[in-house]
């Protein structure tokens, strides 16, 4: 999703772009991990970009309300994602917190009779490969 993209729909959400927003976004899709907010502030404070929490917390908001970005609850904190505007899954990593975007869509699950599905969430949780490695390493 482009840059521009982005920022259509964040202005469709009524949400005013400014320079200090622009760059936390940059840092949050850049991010190929979950993170809380705090950790998104404190990325962003290490990468010198000045907003504060607050900031951090509306920007989430945002796009989370606009599906461009998905919420996870583990271990009683609540992570972000940055998310595309295409269906598709995560892969989560619960060792180191990484996410895999994956695009194909195996659901097969049917609804109870007489319900009808507006839309669904398919996510997987696991070890990634660099970590199922990490525990495969011994060490002398």
């Amino acid at each position: 999703m482009e840059a521009a993209d982005v920022a259509r729909v964040l202005r469709q959400h009524h949400f005013r772009m400014t320079r200090e927003r622009r760059a936390l976004l940059d840092l949050f899709i850049e991010a190929d991990t979950l993170l809380t907010p705090a950790q998104l502030h404190a990325f962003a404070q290490a990468r010198d970009v000045d907003v504060g929490l607050t900031t951090v917390y509306r920007l989430l908001e945002v796009l989370t309300k606009a599906g461009l970005a998905s919420p996870f609850l583990l271990e009683g904190s609540i992570y972000y994602t940055f998310c595309t505007d295409h269906h598709h899954h995560h892969f989560i990593c619960l060792n180191c917190r990484h996410v895999e975007n994956i695009y194909g869509c195996s659901a097969t699950v049917e609804p109870p009779p007489g319900c009808t599905v507006s839309y669904h969430r398919v996510d997987l949780f696991g070890r990634c490969a660099r970590c199922r490695s990490d525990v495969n390493v011994t060490t002398p």
